[in-house]
Order: C-alpha cells, then structure tokens, then sequence
C-alpha cells in the first residue's frame, strides 16, 4: 500500500511552483530593481487582488534577489496602487485574517506565498469565466 501511495499522491513541489509561476507571469513581472509591474490592466482586477499580487510580486522580487525586503509596506501599496490609507489597511487586515497575509511588524506585511498564490489564482480564474 506504501508504494501505491508514493505512487499516487507524491508531488514534485518545483513542478508545482513552475505551473504557479507560469500563471502568475500573465498578471505581473519583476524589475531589475524589485519594482512590481502589472501586465494586466489594473483597473480589471479589485483592490484585493491588486494588494495580493503586489504583495506576492515583492516577495517573489526578494526571492529572485531584486528586492532587499520580501515585504510591503502600507506607503508603498498607497503609492504604487493609488489607494488611500484606509483601502490599503482595511484589504490587509482582510488578507491577514484569511492568512494570506502577515505583518512582521505595523504597516509592513509579507504574503504567505504559497496559499496567497492559490489563492489570488483560483479567485482570478474564476472571475475570467
């Protein structure tokens, strides 16, 4: 039964993160610099979506070696999305609640990268259909 398990169930986790990465490309890309880019028209997506992705681009941009920080802090979302303080708050607070989120320290948060990728990308692909 051992092996009909291993068989059945066993995962490679680069393969997994290859296909997240791939779909995740059509929505943002990484400066040299650790800047996130949208692809996409931001004005198609919502506020928590918007924060997600920036959320996950910085991380991703950290991990790549383009950002000396995996996280975000409030200003910045208010200055690279346009939205107000109590936008950017209120979706965070939402975001960490659903554990997508966590904040190392007031005003800064950092996705939690796997379930936040499965998560913005499972809520994308249905809102495309």
């Amino acid at each position: 039964m051992g092996e009909k398990v291993r068989q059945k169930l066993t995962v490679d986790e680069s393969t997994l993160l290859d296909d997240h990465l791939d779909r995740l490309s059509r929505f943002i890309g990484l400066t040299a610099d650790g800047k996130v880019v949208f692809k996409v028209d931001k004005g198609a997506l919502t506020q928590r979506h918007l924060i997600l992705l920036y959320a996950i681009g910085k991380y991703l941009a950290h991990e790549a070696g383009y950002a000396k920080e995996p996280y975000v802090t409030v200003e910045e979302l208010m200055d690279e999305l346009g939205f107000d303080i109590r936008v950017v708050s209120a979706r965070c607070s939402e975001l960490k609640r659903e554990g997508l989120l966590v904040s190392p320290e007031r005003g800064k948060y950092r996705a939690l990268i796997r379930p936040a990728i499965e998560k913005v990308l499972a809520e994308l692909r249905e809102t495309s259909r």
